[in-house]
């Protein structure tokens, strides 16, 4: 009788392995929270880097980004300077539509609007980034490097 329950216990588990798929793919979720970033550089006509440049047009640390609230009030928008590898880091709102303000020095300011959706082929259903407008004009990505590219 022993011999036949662990014979029965072993038959089970072996059972419950064997059922398994080997190609089942265990998906895990982060519970903290990630941003929606939008790496973003700015170019000329020609190519040259206006932030990160020999010469930069702008100062990266004169750069200011904001949204404008409600009450017609400006709220600060987290972003990182990135020198190494020249770009912008800004973090956005995960909604569908949304707006910010890039202030490159006073008086030079540029709306930015951007579009993300709900990706569907990611197994945790996270917002996508889809495009950026700068002043109503698409901006350039490069899957590459995954960098926006504003002209100006």
């Amino acid at each position: 009788m022993k011999n036949f329950l662990n014979f029965l216990i072993l038959s089970i588990i072996a059972i419950s392995i064997g059922s398994c798929k080997s190609d089942d793919e265990i998906v895990v979720c982060p519970d903290i929270y990630v941003p929606l970033v939008a790496n973003i550089k700015y170019e000329d006509n020609n190519g040259k880097d206006l932030i990160f440049g020999d010469n930069p047009l702008y100062a990266p640390a004169n750069i200011k980004m904001y949204k404008i609230l409600a009450n017609d009030q400006t709220a600060p928008i987290n972003f990182t300077i990135n020198k190494e590898a020249k770009f912008l880091a800004v973090n956005l709102e995960k909604v569908e539509n949304g707006t910010f303000y890039i202030e490159l020095k006073a008086g030079v300011t540029d709306k930015i609007t951007y579009t993300a959706k709900i990706d569907q082929n990611s197994p945790c259903k996270d917002y996508k980034l889809i495009d950026i407008k700068q002043n109503d004009v698409f901006a350039k990505y490069d899957n590459k490097t995954q960098v926006w590219t504003l002209v100006k």
